[in-house]
Formats: C-alpha cells, structure tokens, sequence
C-alpha cells in the first residue's frame, strides 16, 4: 500500500516545534493544523473499502490530535518529517484499536446468527471480549484479536467477501446476493459457511 505523500515542508515548521515545546499552544495548533490533510489521507486509505463507511476517519484524526496535544511534551523530533512520523503512530494505534472494536462487533453478530457448537461459541466469545480488568488478561485479549485478524486473513475471498458486506457493512443477504452474483438464500448459506470456517480456523490456532 502506497503511503500518502507528506505535506511539503511548511516554512516556520521548525520554529513552532520549538515554540510549542517551550510551550506555546497557538504554535502547537499551527503545527497539527499543517499535519491534519495528511493524516486524514492516511487514515482514509488504511481504513480500506470495507471498514471506511463504518469509521469515520476525520474522527480518528481528531482523537489522534487530542492524544498528541497531551503527549506533545514526548515528543523529541525537530523537523515536520519526525512529527508527522509521531503522529503518524499514534494514528496506526487507534486504527488498530478501531478495527479491532468493529471486529468484536461482527463476532458477537455472528454469535446471534450462526448455529455453532458450544466450544466454538466459547472461543469467538473469548476473542470478542473487551479488555479485561488487569494487565495481562489485556495483553491475552490483544494476542486473541491479532489472531482473530490473521484468521479472517486465511479465509477464501469469497468467504471473507460474504463476511465484510453481510457483518461490517450490514448489508442484507439479497444486497450480498447482488453483490456477489447469487440469490439471497445463496448469500445467506455462503455467510454461514465463511461463520463457521472462520470458528474453524480459530479453533485450529488454538484461539
């Protein structure tokens, strides 16, 4: 995936970097200003076709900006190219928190559509839990949705396709059929087998 491209080196950069350092909040809003496009391109183009009518990206950038106003103090580059890789991280870190949000939705859809076994219901259970009270149950909970991810990643396109439009974007099983060229009854059968397959491959990394 191609990165979006910065924005040219705005004239005074350098300059607001100190300054906000030193603690100026008007210079500190002049230096996210320049960043804001940027990371909303780059938002926009890691949220992908199937998460980015879900999530809305300006609201991404927006929390993304809050967190680096509160953690600017961290910040140790000098140059626009060392903030907009700073910014650039902690965008990375709450895509990666909203996809796994939205990934936990979908399974607990699941949950309610799909007749599974109660093993396998146990284990998406698991995996679509929040965070949990201590530090290492967050950690385990982390682990379980990074496998979660890879799972959907094993799936054939077709399954995966079947998944996306009917759990992430809602679509209905006849909007599905369109989409993939078969009945409403075939999309709900196809849905069905990508569930389970899914339940499948989770069970067989150990999730």
């Amino acid at each position: 995936m191609r990165e979006p491209e910065p924005t040219p080196q705005t004239e005074g950069v350098k300059s607001w970097i100190a300054e906000a350092r030193a603690g100026c909040r008007l210079a500190l809003d002049r230096l996210f200003g320049v960043c804001r496009a940027y990371l909303l391109a780059a938002a926009r183009q890691d949220l992908g076709n199937a998460l980015r009518t879900r999530i809305d990206a300006a609201d991404v950038v927006q929390e993304t900006l809050i967190e680096a106003c509160r953690d600017f103090p961290h910040f140790r580059g000098r140059s626009e190219k060392d903030l907009l890789a700073w910014l650039r991280q902690i965008l990375h870190n709450n895509l990666a928190n909203e996809r796994r949000r939205h990934i936990q939705t979908a399974m607990r859809s699941i949950h309610c559509e799909v007749s599974l076994d109660e093993v396998a219901l146990g284990q998406l259970r698991d995996v679509a839990r929040g965070d949990g009270e201590s530090p290492s149950a967050r950690a385990q909970a982390r682990e379980e949705n990074e496998a979660l991810e890879q799972a959907l990643r094993r799936l054939p396109d077709h399954y995966r396709q079947a998944l996306v439009l009917h759990t992430w974007e809602e679509l209905t099983f006849a909007e599905v059929g369109e989409q993939l060229h078969c009945s409403a009854e075939a999309a709900r059968k196809l849905w069905g087998r990508a569930a389970e397959e899914l339940v499948a491959v989770l069970r067989d990394s150990g999730v």
